[in-house]
Formats: C-alpha cells, structure tokens, sequence
C-alpha cells in the first residue's frame, strides 16, 4: 500500500501528457517501413522524390474507420492504404502495387501468419489452412516495361499507346460491359491522333482481336505477389492450386 501511494504521489506532480507517455512507454511504435513495389516504384510521382513509399502498422483508429458507418459507401481497402501508405497519393497506384500493399499492410499489422478455413471440393470437410503471406512470391516488373504502353494492334496494324490504370480507375472495371465500355479511357493516342473525342468513336468498331490486344496489354497480373497457393486436404488428400482465400476477417487478425 506504501509504494501505491508513492507512485500516486510520483504522479500528482506529472502532466497528463507525461503521464500517458508513460503509460504507453511500452506500446510498439507503428514506424513506417520502406517499400519496393512490384512496378519498382517506377511509375509515381512521390510527394517527396528524396523519401521512399513507405507504410505502418495498422492502429486501433485505422480499425475504428474501417467499421465507421460513415465509411459506409467507402473502399475500405482503399481507405486503410491512404491511411497506412506514406509519400504517394494512393489513387495512384497500378492494382500490382495495391495488392502488394495491402498484403504486407496485413503482415505488418498482425504477423505474417493467416489462418482461412477451406471447405474442400472433394470430400466437402472444413479444413483450417494457415498461410504464411511473407513466403508468396513477388514477380517485379520487368526493366523495358512502360507507361504509357505502346502495342501494334494485330488486324488493324495501327500502332497506339495505352496508360495502365490505377486504383482511381476502379470504377471502369466493375464489370464486363463497363471495362469494355471505357477502354477508349487508356488509349492516348492511335496512330499518331490523340483527339479523346476521336479514339472514343474508333474502339468501339475494332474487331474483336484488335480490343482483346488492347485489354490484354492493360492487365499487369503476370506482375506483383501471386496469390495461388497449394490446398492438400487433410481428410482426403485432395491437391489443387487455389487463389488465397480472403475473407472479411483478413484484417480482425483472426
């Protein structure tokens, strides 16, 4: 009871900041770690070209966001990366350097180790897999890839030039109508013309070889962390390469 009381004395003569310094001596700093993206960071302006693109742990308030109903209509993953994610505006980034991300942001955050319950296609058993997401393989990009894009439409023969989209372009592909719809977006030129108004009435009358060309050159998926991973049944062996299964607890920790 005697060295309560001194401690309560000791603390009397604190200010509450001194105090919650104190209290909170040992608490992990969320230091910012620096990142080399899938692209090499290649393709960014930073906000500060001296610094790298760099990201924290997550903390109690990132979580209180990713829950607020006021985020109701928000990209939740979009809005934990801008929150995370230093020295780049985040609607910048290729979908290669967002999935990258947002893994590492996981890691980070709550250790590296994911545990997913997979319901096997064989015999129909649950089977509780953990993951280890620091053990996926990156693929960088490669040195002579560019932004924009240029590709020689194969029926057309025409030569056009293409910018690869980022996180702020989400929207054109939400589904198939609408990525097809909007693939006169990417394209800058065709065939030396740039006239948006021009390129917007000459895609949609492309043979259909020529706008499999365009899409193809648009995906970066051969690039960033591959996410297939190895399932083996523990109740009937079953074997298949699978996508790692993401569920809404992916970033509860759980």
């Amino acid at each position: 009871m005697e060295k309560q009381n001194t401690d309560n004395e000791r603390n009397v003569s604190l200010s509450e900041d001194e105090i919650i310094e104190q209290l909170l001596k040992g608490v992990p700093k969320s230091d910012f770690i620096p990142l080399e993206l899938p692209s090499k960071n290649r393709f960014y302006k930073l906000k500060n070209p001296a610094k790298p693109i760099s990201i924290r742990p997550m903390t109690f308030e990132d979580e209180k966001a990713m829950v607020s109903k006021k985020n109701v209509n928000v990209d939740i993953l979009n809005l934990l990366l801008s929150r995370c994610v230093d020295n780049i505006d985040v609607s910048q980034l290729l979908q290669m350097d967002k999935l990258y991300m947002i893994m590492k942001l996981r890691s980070i955050s709550y250790g590296d180790e994911y545990q997913a319950t997979i319901n096997c296609s064989s015999c129909r058993k649950d089977n509780n897999i953990v993951f280890n997401l620091d053990n996926l393989p990156v693929n960088y990009v490669d040195d002579d890839l560019s932004d924009p894009v240029i590709v020689k439409l194969p029926v057309l023969g025409k030569e056009i030039s293409l910018t690869l989209p980022r996180i702020s372009d989400e929207q054109y592909f939400n589904s198939a109508e609408s990525t097809i719809s909007n693939l006169w977006r990417f394209v800058e030129s065709i065939d030396g013309h740039t006239s948006k108004s021009l390129i917007s009435k000459i895609i949609p009358q492309l043979p259909l070889k020529d706008s499999k060309a365009i899409l193809s050159s648009l995906s970066t998926a051969e690039y960033g962390i591959q996410t297939k991973v190895r399932f083996i049944c523990d109740f009937c062996g079953h074997n298949e390469l699978m996508e790692l299964p993401i569920t809404g607890d992916f970033f509860t920790g759980n």
